[in-house]
């Protein structure tokens, strides 16, 4: 019996050692392997934690970089304001600014000839230098500078004005203006405004030197009148020899005497009926401004007519022009409605014009 517990003593004893030896080695392996996971956690936090520095470094040399060259830009702008502004008070204090030229006003029209005339004042002094005959214009040459650079207090005043010589129609009220074209002597001229030193504004916006007009319309005199009268007989006459198949229905209807204007050189059509037209408001809100001949509408210059007698791309001259301009328009468009001796008269606001009559002529 002895024997037999020392036995069974020996086996509890082994047992004990090898599971505390078990235990051990399973302890010493987890601590090592907490040890190396440890380890793996430190060097990547570190990792992340020198990547933040490089990033916040890199952040921050930028955001110095961006704060010195916005110092930079800052001082460069200042110095272009002050330069700037410097350079704008000299100029006030030298003269004043022209005003906005209208878009309708700087429009080039044709002289009768086909030549532009918006470029004939080319004198250093802004004096007039495109007369007729080739003379200065020494009523408007006498002005002074003061008239170019001044601006103008205007009053309204509407009137019917006429050219009492051959006057320059200009963009603004100065001889530094550039100039639409030149007006005949005995013209008339619809006004709106006169300015302080002297500019009747018209009523397409344009501008005339108030001495050289008169309130007194031209007189006619019966040589005058029956020679235009020969003149456009005989025109008319050659006319009728040439296109007679295309015209026969219309020509006996130009037989009224011309009217006031000097309007030697053209053609005689008669006194017509006058409308006026607006842009076309189409179903999507918009308006439509295209014409029969592939143009845009343009107020002070298209006008639409009977073809059989004016033909597309014909240039008039409306005498008295009811728009106050220089009475010059290009046939452009065409309506079922305009027949016979009528002209309808585009314009973008027909609200306060009614139908009127006006001799008509064509530009040769």
């Amino acid at each position: 019996m002895k024997f037999i517990d020392l036995t069974t003593g020996y086996k509890l004893t082994k047992e004990r050692i090898s599971i505390a030896v078990s235990t051990t080695v399973t302890l010493l392996l987890c601590a090592v392997g907490s040890v190396v996971v440890a380890t793996s956690f430190n060097r990547h936090s570190d990792l992340e934690i020198s990547e933040r520095d490089m990033q916040a470094s890199l952040l921050y040399e930028q955001a110095n970089d961006a704060l010195e060259s916005s110092s930079a830009a800052s001082v460069s702008e200042s110095i272009e304001e002050s330069v700037e502004a410097s350079i704008s008070e000299y100029i006030a204090s030298q003269t004043n600014p022209m005003p906005a030229v209208s878009s309708r006003a700087t429009q080039e029209d044709e002289d009768t000839d086909g030549t532009d005339e918006d470029d004939t004042d080319n004198d250093a002094d802004g004096a007039d230098t495109d007369d007729t005959d080739g003379t200065e214009d020494n009523t408007e040459t006498t002005e002074t500078a003061a008239a170019t650079t001044t601006t103008s207090n205007e009053q309204e005043f509407y009137s019917t004005v006429y050219a009492t010589q051959t006057v320059n129609l200009r963009t603004g009220p100065g001889l530094g203006y550039d100039i639409v074209r030149e007006l005949a002597p005995g013209a008339a001229i619809d006004t709106v405004a006169l300015t302080n030193d002297g500019w009747y504004r018209t009523f397409n916006g344009n501008y005339v030197l108030a001495e050289l007009t008169t309130s007194t319309p031209p007189a006619t005199t019966t040589t005058t009148t029956a020679a235009a009268t020969t003149t456009t007989a005989a025109t008319a006459a050659a006319t009728t020899t040439t296109a007679a198949p295309a015209t026969t229905t219309t020509t006996t209807a130009f037989t009224e005497t011309p009217s006031g204007a000097d309007t030697s050189g053209m053609t005689y059509i008669g006194s017509c009926t006058v409308t006026f037209y607006s842009p076309y408001h189409m179903g999507d809100g918009s308006y439509n401004v295209s014409t029969a001949t592939g143009t845009t509408c343009c107020q002070g210059r298209t006008v639409a007519a009977d073809w059989s007698i004016l033909p597309a791309g014909t240039t008039i001259y409306v005498a008295n022009d009811p728009l106050g301009g220089d009475g010059y328009y290009t046939v452009e468009d065409r309506g079922s409605a305009v027949i016979g001796n009528h002209i309808d008269i585009f314009a973008d606001d027909i609200s306060s014009l009614s139908t009127t009559t006006r001799d008509v002529y064509i530009v040769n």
